[in-house]
């Protein structure tokens, strides 16, 4: 019998708070935990004393001196570095994004998980779908990406770029041989700017988000060769709200983000992940490809043991 082909999707929901998810109700992503493994962590960043990022892509002043002493991260708790450190494996001192503007990024010297598994193995099928345009436009995933799908939320309404996005994403599952993909929907912070997250509408929105990754996860159940396919199922976010909206800062709310992994059809040995950070989903991605991270390319992520 030939080896499975190994697999990776990747789902960003923006904004999600995990005590959220955990309280409202989300059946698809309850089930992952479940089956897989799953864990928090706090961003080691964060901007105490500056104005609250109040809605989705809005760029806020940083402090202008940095803490002293050991290694200082100096970035926002927004969506640019958050995504980026997602993308990359660094931090944001590391690949240049330290809010939502984008000034400085480095993404040439980090590039995102899928243009380097593209680049250690041509042969692959790499997409991304957005319905946040600057992941796009400022190159978090970069031009090497096989196929990318990017709406603009803002244009057409964050709730409808969702759902156009995990249409288009369910149909490539279905309609092609893909070996990695990343999916990023993004109601969930938008709604959470405009009410906070403890609104009736973020719960309504999370679970729609949560509707469309059963849909993408049947998909992938419905390929032909899915008996061939080992699939690697990764769920994360960038950033929490605090109670009324809004991020940028340092509180516990703002800070903890989550990882939930899951290998489709098997249960993993570990069924908790120990503090897993936004920075070891890349090498988590390219070791479940099989493929092995260099220490010059000078990561702060490390694979997760599952």
């Amino acid at each position: 019998m030939s080896p499975s082909q190994n697999k990776v999707l990747v789902v960003g929901m923006d904004g999600l708070r995990f005590d959220r998810l955990q309280a409202v109700g989300a059946p698809v992503l309850a089930e992952l935990m479940a089956s897989g493994a799953y864990g928090t962590s706090m961003l080691p960043y964060g901007e105490a004393g500056t104005p609250r990022t109040e809605s989705p892509g809005e760029v806020v002043p940083k402090a202008s001196e940095p803490a002293a002493g050991g290694r200082v991260i100096r970035s926002r708790t927004d969506s640019g570095p958050g995504w980026s450190s997602i993308a990359t494996g660094a931090w944001p001192d590391k690949h240049g994004v330290v809010d939502n503007s984008f000034t400085a990024p480095q993404f040439q010297k980090f590039p995102d998980f899928l243009s380097r598994a593209k680049k250690a193995r041509p042969e692959l099928n790499t997409a991304a779908f957005f319905s946040w345009a600057a992941l796009a436009e400022h190159g978090a995933f970069g031009p090497a990406v096989d196929h990318r799908f990017v709406l603009d939320g803002y244009a057409i309404g964050w709730a409808e770029a969702d759902r156009q996005v995990a249409a288009a994403a369910e149909r490539h599952l279905s309609e092609t041989d893909p070996d990695a993909v990343f999916v990023y929907l993004g109601d969930t912070d938008e709604v959470a700017h405009d009410l906070g997250p403890h609104c009736p509408e973020y719960t309504a929105a999370l679970q729609s988000q949560d509707a469309y990754l059963g849909r993408l996860l049947d998909t992938v159940r419905a390929r032909p060769s899915y008996a061939r396919e080992r699939w690697t199922v990764l769920i994360t976010t960038d950033h929490g709200h605090v109670d009324e909206g809004g991020h940028g800062g340092v509180s516990e709310e703002e800070r903890t983000v989550f990882v939930i992994a899951n290998r489709l059809g098997e249960r993993l040995a570990r069924r908790s992940l120990a503090g897993p950070r936004l920075v070891d989903v890349a090498p988590t991605v390219l070791a479940s490809l099989g493929l092995a991270v260099d220490s010059a390319w000078n990561l702060d992520g490390a694979p997760l043991g599952l």
